[in-house]
């Protein structure tokens, strides 16, 4: 079977429920025509680029399946007669997909990310106490100098055992 991306726009005043019901119907009609879904992202509302059909803004979301040609088609289709839909790319992404070497692999770049999030926040999570162990060393007394007169002091003695310079 082939693998496929498909990304869409839908209209920006569509409600989440709609949004939610829009998507399920295409997964539905890949479902029905045998295909995979191996994910479903959405990216959420976004500026266009330029107007389309009167719009600004667009909910993007984006279908990442295997299936046969047809069934590309028929999505494409549903996707053309919409009114709630404003533009649609589909894509060929693999001619011969594994389903389980594609979820494999979404799995791997998932896991990726997350480390590289958690290593991201770790950096942060330092860099944040060392500006505050610097923020407490600059409001603390020069405690260095003060041990050292106080050093001298004892050393020397009483005022008198000291020798002028």
């Amino acid at each position: 079977m082939r693998r496929y991306e498909t990304i869409f726009i839908l209209r920006p005043d569509s409600g989440d429920p709609q949004i939610k019901e829009a998507i399920k119907r295409y997964e539905g009609i890949i479902a029905a025509g045998a295909g995979e879904m191996i994910e479903t992202e959405e990216w959420g509302s976004r500026e266009l680029a330029y107007k389309i059909k009167g719009e600004r803004r667009g909910f993007y979301v984006r279908l990442d399946y295997v299936s046969p040609g047809p069934v590309m088609n028929e999505v494409e289709r549903n996707l053309r007669i919409s009114d709630a839909v404003l533009r649609y790319l589909s894509v060929l992404v693999d001619d011969n997909a594994d389903v389980a070497k594609a979820r494999e692999e979404l799995e791997a770049r998932n896991r990726r990310i997350a480390e590289a999030k958690a290593a991201q926040e770790a950096r942060a999570a330092a860099l944040m106490a060392s500006r505050e162990e610097r923020v407490e060393a600059e409001e603390a007394p020069d405690a260095p100098e003060e041990i050292m007169e106080a050093a001298v002091d004892e050393i020397a003695g009483p005022e008198g055992d000291r020798e002028p310079d």
